[in-house]
């Protein structure tokens, strides 16, 4: 994807993993390895501020905030990635009304440098 190209959000985790597949059958065993490392660290970052977020949302008395955010098509698809969403809305327990859809594109922006 490249700068000012669009893709809906549920089509991102796919095309991540069409990316990840074409770097890692790279002849280079050293790419393979990079991205898996990238990944793993990616993985930490999110996982880690994501479940503090949580936290301290919980903490301030944030459950119908937390609610809304885990029926939130994107926000709830994020929470999910990371296994949080179950601690929000555990299991059996009725979801709140979803929020009116809103059309979910994720755009590339350039980075100011």
């Amino acid at each position: 994807m490249s700068e000012g190209e669009q893709l809906a959000y549920r089509d991102v985790a796919s095309r991540i993993g069409e990316l990840v597949e074409a770097l890692m059958a790279n002849p280079d065993e050293t790419v393979g390895q990079r991205v898996t490392e990238l990944l793993d660290w990616v993985d930490v970052f999110h996982r880690e501020g994501l479940t503090r977020l949580v936290g301290m949302v919980e903490s301030w008395r944030g459950e119908i905030f937390l609610e809304s955010a885990a029926s939130d098509p994107v926000a709830g698809t994020l929470l999910d990635a990371y296994d949080l969403k179950e601690l929000i809305l555990p299991e059996g327990a009725p979801e709140p009304a979803a929020p009116p859809p809103k059309p979910a594109v994720v755009q590339i922006r350039p980075r100011k440098r």
